[in-house]
């Protein structure tokens, strides 16, 4: 995890950057690749600000927070980013297990299922449609399901349209 400071009408105090260092390091548990947060402190008379952004692996989680202490301000922003990322992941999940009862509980094409001694195989007939990938991009979000076979509209060709694990979409062309 990267994290970078920046002060804003105010001194540069190692002091603070070793507190949000400290504090930020329990963000780790809400994505194993790297994520880089930029933490904007602002003083201006009275009012201490804290800002901070987080990107990276599909994720984008910012907050702003407002106090007469600035360390409370850290505090109450980090909550505030949290939740965002817990909210991130539980949303990740409720899809990935919708898209796999979806599919288990498909009954739009008839399953065959041989079974060999320890290996269960499901096969699924489809009938593709023509579309374009716009199209076929907007179908596999609503369907929940992981990818999406399909004729493209413009080539002809069946294309495969699938879910990557950054969270994007990719395509697979004959």
């Amino acid at each position: 995890m990267q994290i970078n400071v920046t002060f804003r009408h105010m001194d540069h105090s190692e002091e603070l950057k070793d507190y949000i260092n400290d504090r930020f390091v329990r963000l780790k548990k809400y994505s194993d690749s790297p994520m880089n947060v930029n933490v904007v402190l602002t003083s201006e008379k009275f009012r201490k600000t804290a800002e901070v952004v987080i990107t990276g692996d599909g994720i984008r989680a910012a907050a702003k927070q407002e106090h007469d202490d600035l360390r409370a301000a850290i505090d109450l922003v980090l909550d505030k980013i949290e939740r965002q990322l817990k909210k991130f992941r539980e949303k990740v999940k409720n899809r990935r297990s919708a898209n796999q009862s979806s599919v288990a509980a498909s009954k739009e094409a008839p399953m065959e299922e041989s079974q060999d001694a320890d290996q269960v195989i499901v096969a699924q007939k489809i009938d593709p449609k023509p579309m374009s990938i716009e199209e076929a991009a907007d179908q596999l979000q609503i369907s929940g399901m992981d990818f999406l076979a399909f004729i493209n509209a413009d080539t002809n060709r069946v294309n495969v349209i699938y879910w990557r694990k950054d969270g994007g979409l990719g395509l697979l062309e004959p």
